[in-house]
This record gives structure tokens, C-alpha cells and sequence, in this order.
């Protein structure tokens, strides 16, 4: 077995429309919900504090989503948004073409707004985020440069959600990729992380979703050996009595971490 997931298997079976549509429209009431609301109250909450700033932004693993990215675009002068198949950047295309059949993210585009204390509208903040994303890439996080065979400088900070749990088929390879991450930073670099804990699969339609299972000793541990300081690490439990019938996690983490 394949240390990655395999491009070809994950193209022809995940369906990013289906993904959005189940996940992200934020009031549905479901752990979703809970998961949205803990990841973008951590990265305004980071971006507010003026610590991560800077030039250069790449998202790894953007697939067809922009929720986290809404408050980083107040902080840097270009975003680089990545995917691992070209069926996620179709559908991430759409959006940043503003075409009429573009998933809607308004739910969570007033969210941001919101805690970031309504200082522009949703239409604005959505223009403002189109006109800082300047490339949108392929990315392998299996590679030593993720982007090849795009080069591109050393960024600022790197976003990834929801994304290395998905790509990686062991713990070996999530240390690998961490460290094939690092590689793209500046040192002293940022790194913002956030996913499921303890999630061996989620639902998306009727396909289950391969996600590897990691706990907060893993990340720690993982983090730390893979070339990183970590700033914060913050952790969200579900409560014992919810059920959430399209995914098996048990909570969910946020990751601050500095290249050394």
C-alpha cells in the first residue's frame, strides 16, 4: 500500500460539491458546525494578533474550500492556493471566477465578517480574498517540494486544513509531509494546522473518506521532529452524547507552529 493517497482513486471517487454541500453551511446544527466555528474563531483570533503576517501565504490542500483563508487574506499580500486533483481546483474555480453556479459561502462569509467586527461586508470581504489568491497549483504533499514542478519563494506562513489526515496513509508519511512542508517556508515561518482527532473516516454521499486517526501526543510529537516550534496547540472534545453519523472523530485540533 501506497504511503499517499492515491491521486487517481481520490479524483474518481470524492466529489467536492458533495463535500461543500455536506460540510459547510454553517447553522445546519451539525458537529460540522462546531468544527467551522472552533477552526475560524482560532485563525481570526491568530491573524488579529498581528503575529502572522507577511508576503506570501500558501494554502496546502485548499481542495475546493475558502473558509480558512477569509481572515488571512487581511494579513498578506498574496495567497497561493493549492489541490491534490483537478476536479477540487474545477470546482475552486468557479468560485474565484464568481460564476453563477459557484458553491454559495455566505453562511460563513458572515461569520467571519462578524468576528472580525463587521468592518466590511460579505460581498467586499469575498472581492478582497479573489484579489489577494494570485496562483492556484497542483500540490503532492509526498513530494520535498510539494508544488513541483512549480518553484515558487519561500512563503510566510502556510495554512492546511483538513488536509495531511486525508493525504497520509501512516503516521511515517504525516511526518514526512510535515517536513516536505517546512521546506516551502522562510525560516521563522508559520505554520496554522487544523483537523479531526481521533477520525478514521468521513462521509461524503455514499463514499467513506480515509482519514488517519491522530491525537494531540502524535501532533506534539510530529511537529516538534519535523523541523517546527510549536506556538499553540489547542483541542475542541465532542461532547459524549452527540452523534454525528457521517464521521467517526472524537474532537478536533488547531496547530500554531514556527519553522526554527
Amino acid at each position: 500500500m501506497s504511503d499517499f493517497t492515491n491521486t487517481s482513486e481520490y479524483e474518481e471517487k470524492f466529489d467536492p460539491r458533495l463535500y461543500l454541500e455536506s460540510y459547510f453551511h454553517l447553522g445546519s446544527g451539525s458537529l460540522a458546525d462546531d468544527f467551522l466555528r472552533f477552526v475560524l474563531e482560532n485563525l481570526n483570533k491568530t491573524f488579529k494578533s498581528g503575529a502572522v503576517k507577511g508576503s506570501t501565504l500558501i494554502d496546502i490542500g485548499t481542495a475546493p474550500s475558502i473558509y480558512q483563508l477569509l481572515s488571512a487574506c487581511e494579513n498578506f499580500d498574496e495567497i497561493i492556493v493549492t489541490s491534490h486533483t483537478k476536479r477540487e481546483l474545477k470546482e475552486l474555480q468557479k468560485w474565484l471566477n464568481n460564476e453563477p453556479d459557484a458553491f454559495d459561502w455566505s453562511s460563513i462569509v458572515k461569520h467571519v465578517c462578524e468576528l472580525e467586527g463587521n468592518r466590511v461586508g460579505q460581498k467586499e470581504k469575498e472581492e478582497k480574498l479573489r484579489g489577494k489568491i494570485k496562483q492556484a497549483l497542483m500540490c503532492d504533499v509526498g513530494k520535498s517540494n510539494p508544488l513541483a514542478p512549480q518553484e515558487v519563494p519561500k512563503a510566510d506562513c502556510l495554512v492546511t486544513t483538513v488536509c495531511l489526515e486525508a493525504a497520509c496513509k501512516s503516521y511515517e508519511s504525516y511526518g514526512k509531509a510535515l517536513k516536505n512542508l517546512c521546506n516551502l517556508l522562510k525560516p521563522k515561518g508559520h505554520l496554522l494546522m487544523a483537523g479531526d482527532l481521533g477520525c478514521n473516516y468521513y462521509e461524503v454521499g455514499s463514499e467513506k473518506v480515509f482519514s488517519l486517526p491522530v491525537n494531540e501526543k502524535f501532533l506534539k510529537n510530529a511537529i516538534s521532529d519535523s523541523g517546527f516550534e510549536i506556538v499553540q496547540l489547542l483541542s475542541f472534545g465532542k461532547p459524549e452524547d452527540a452523534t454525528f453519523e457521517a464521521s467517526d472523530h472524537e474532537g478536533f485540533y488547531f496547530v500554531h507552529a514556527q519553522k526554527i
